[in-house]
């Protein structure tokens, strides 16, 4: 296939060029209508928000310039079919656990799952085990091979495993043998690579998922590729999931009015990478390393390395562990005092999310960072971990199923120790749940939230934020 072509993007252009008046929705009519002080930032983006007008294709039922595009996207990746999302990972997560599973399956879960991977639990009904990843370093490095067979061990009637591949900060570890372990004993690989679209390009970024033998996987291509906020892929990659059915649950779960400028932004993502040719992914590459050399030499920050048999890193994640008496919150406060926005910030680390260009102006970038960290106190402390304490593997209780009944008591997350939580404790970002509702909470969690707290890190929700949560009566 011709990988140079943009079918969704090139059809919005003719559409626009063909439209003399817009008689459909949207209400802005191409950008007429909107409000003065905006118009200057939304007009041309306006003009092609269109609608599932007159050869503009169907989403859902495409013939045209969307299946054209959903094709190309296939044929990159290598996959059995391809889809686009408009509603990002999260809904990608929802529809490859709903596709995959029945009410009442067993289905393993890599622990720290993003939130989205829990409420497809929940709504499809199903019974989790959840995996535990192993730390290195304070970093999650994934489950281990020797947990899994543990785990198939105990839970014969298990039938699909659901790993999260990289971590939001970039950790790869290697799931090869994991998911060839699963497919021996007959499970259904479900990935949530959310920050692996670019995974694709090959060494010196880990290999993908779809490489490695996944079944379903979910990529969140406006993490680290150039498409719009909410535009993510969902890769079918064998046999083992009817792709009927995929197709009926994204109908299920995605809007029925999706928006023109993420797929074309997805179908120009795709020729993005598709056209990165040898000489620009080495002036890329090159322009990354000169950058973390620099910043290699700041004494208020380390750079955290892969770990050779245990991860590898994505490259374009760079990892600065706070090396001074600053936290990781308070290092991203200076940052973005200095206009240098990180993807996050941890107790002890900041994440800084590379763009896929050779144009970015890193000389700038590190004089910036460089003065923001000027001046910082030497460490007297112990550094922490970025992960929350789990038990190796736990069936977390059904909330809904055992404790409906039962009233809900608002305490001090100090005095939740030994009860079943009764809400989720989720830090944001990333998103990732501390404690899951239906968990019986343990002391090294209340250890970890109140660390988190203290350094001055944020919860999804405002009971969290003031160190309270909710437990079921009676627990």
């Amino acid at each position: 296939m011709n990988q140079q072509h943009a079918p969704v993007f090139e059809g919005l252009l003719h559409y626009r060029k063909q439209q003399a008046f817009s008689f459909h929705v949207p209400g802005h009519k191409d950008g007429l209508i909107f409000p003065r002080q905006a118009t200057a930032f939304f007009k041309k983006l306006l003009e092609l928000d269109a609608t599932e007008v007159a050869g503009l294709d169907d989403l859902y039922h495409p013939s045209d310039i969307l299946r054209e595009g959903e094709a190309l996207l296939s044929n990159y990746y290598r996959t059995a079919a391809s889809y686009f999302l408009v509603n990002g990972s999260t809904v990608g997560n929802l529809i490859m656990v709903m596709a995959a599973c029945d009410r009442g399956d067993r289905i393993f879960v890599q622990r720290d799952c993003h939130g989205s991977i829990i409420h497809a639990l929940q709504i499809g009904g199903l019974r989790p085990v959840f995996l535990a990843p192993d730390i290195a370093n304070g970093l999650s490095a994934g489950i281990s091979l020797a947990l899994l067979e543990k785990a198939l061990r105990h839970y014969p009637d298990v039938r699909s495993l659901v790993l999260t591949y990289p971590s939001y900060y970039g950790v790869a570890p290697e799931i090869g043998p994991l998911i060839a372990e699963a497919h021996r004993a007959g499970l259904t690989v479900l990935v949530d690579e959310a920050h692996g679209a670019h995974f694709s390009l090959g060494a010196p970024v880990p290999p993908d998922a779809l490489t490695l033998g996944a079944d379903l996987v979910v990529q969140s291509a406006h993490k680290m590729l150039p498409a719009m906020t909410m535009g993510a892929y969902l890769h079918i990659n064998s046999a083992r999931v009817s792709r009927e059915r995929v197709e009926a649950v994204r109908q299920i779960f995605q809007t029925s009015s999706p928006s023109y400028p993420i797929m074309a932004s997805l179908d120009l993502a795709r020729w993005y990478l598709a056209n990165l040719n040898e000489a620009d992914q080495a002036a890329i590459f090159a322009a990354r390393d000169r950058f973390v050399g620099r910043l290699r030499e700041l004494p208020a920050v380390r750079v955290v390395d892969p770990q050779p048999g245990r991860f590898r890193l994505d490259p374009f994640k760079i990892i600065l562990e706070s090396s001074c008496a600053a936290s990781g919150f308070e290092l991203q406060r200076r940052l973005i005092g200095r206009g240098i926005y990180p993807e996050l910030a941890d107790p002890d680390r900041v994440l800084l999310a590379l763009g896929l260009s050779a144009a970015i102006d890193y000389k700038r970038a590190f004089a910036l960072i460089r003065d923001a960290l000027i001046g910082l106190p030497p460490l007297n402390r112990r550094r922490g971990s970025a992960t929350f304490p789990f038990p190796p593997y736990t069936a977390a209780l059904h909330p809904y199923a055992v404790f409906a009944k039962r009233g809900r008591q608002e305490v001090p997350i100090e005095a939740a120790e030994g009860k079943v939580a009764a809400e989720h404790v989720v830090p944001y970002p990333p998103g990732i749940p501390a404690i899951l509702r239906g968990e019986r909470v343990t002391g090294p969690q209340i250890a970890a939230v109140g660390q988190w707290r203290h350094a001055g890190g944020l919860f999804g929700n405002a009971r969290a934020n003031r160190g309270r949560m909710m437990i079921y009566n009676g627990s």
